[in-house]
């Protein structure tokens, strides 16, 4: 695990901050959630708009799920994000086959939201965080090396099967922080790993102990625990709450103004046998 410097006094307070939104989250107008569709990257798209209850709103994450899921496998991050007084938008990405377009259409996505897309106030990249689900990992990471100005990129259990995924990361530079569960046959004897190593701005990656691939959404379904295991609540749960915390950091950190320098300086993941070389993305 990686932990650069000055995210350790950011951390407290953040914890601090994300169990006073738990505890007072009865308290407050619950998030509302409503469904809109939009043409991105030239196609229709049906996206579910989190929005919190309060005006206190810190940021926006845009939310990518994997490969055969849907939005409906993310809205209890949705929801969580909005008590946490972060917008979530998260499409139906457009392309089942066609991964390096869904990067392209959340891209679009995001340049829309920038001008006042949905009905939301105008985001400026510094106030925005793209979050990735397996194959939604591989799509907003190619998504963050074409906008260098967002607050962050965090990747939940990243699946890359062609090495594009990994040929972006090593050019992102945004800060990055990666959430991994067990290797498995479903993240690719574990890609995430690989994902963290290539990335110049890695804050930190963390690793799930005895996490399946379902574990990283919510509400996952049979089909995928037929396919990639079980899922436990208690480690969806501790998933979840980790992913707010990391979207609250790079925001706040983004708000800070803290620079790639002040970020870098983590230890490396310990070593591991050498991918093959990554290729470029397709023209």
């Amino acid at each position: 695990m990686t932990r650069s410097p000055i995210t350790r006094p950011l951390r407290p307070a953040l914890l601090l901050a994300l169990v006073f939104c738990t505890a007072t989250a009865a308290a407050q107008p619950s998030p509302h959630l409503r469904a809109a569709t939009i043409v991105i990257d030239g196609q229709p798209t049906t996206v579910d708009v989190h929005e919190p209850g309060t005006t206190d709103v810190v940021g926006l994450a845009i939310v990518a799920h994997g490969w055969t899921r849907s939005r409906e496998q993310h809205r209890d991050i949705g929801i969580a994000l909005a008590e946490a007084g972060v917008v979530a938008v998260i499409p139906d990405l457009p392309n089942v086959v066609n991964l390096w377009g869904n990067g392209s259409a959340i891209v679009d996505l995001a340049r829309q939201l920038e001008s006042g897309a949905l009905g939301l106030p105008p985001v400026v990249p510094s106030s925005l965080v793209l979050i990735g689900t397996s194959a939604g990992g591989l799509a907003t990471v190619l998504a963050a090396t074409r906008l260098p100005d967002i607050a962050g990129w965090i990747g939940l259990d990243p699946v890359d099967r062609m090495g594009t995924g990994i040929y972006a990361a090593s050019s992102l530079e945004v800060p990055a922080i990666v959430l991994f569960g067990d290797a498995s046959a479903c993240n690719l004897a574990g890609s995430a790993r690989t994902f963290a190593r290539s990335l110049p701005r890695l804050v930190r990656a963390k690793k799930f102990e005895g996490a399946s691939h379902c574990d990283f959404e919510g509400p996952t379904d049979s089909f995928c625990q037929r396919l990639c295991g079980r899922a436990k609540e208690e480690t969806t749960l501790a998933i979840r709450t980790e992913t707010v915390l990391a979207t609250l950091e790079l925001l706040t950190a983004a708000h800070a103004g803290v620079g790639a320098g002040d970020r870098d300086g983590g230890v490396p993941l310990p070593a591991a046998e050498d991918p093959p070389p990554p290729e470029p993305p397709p023209e």
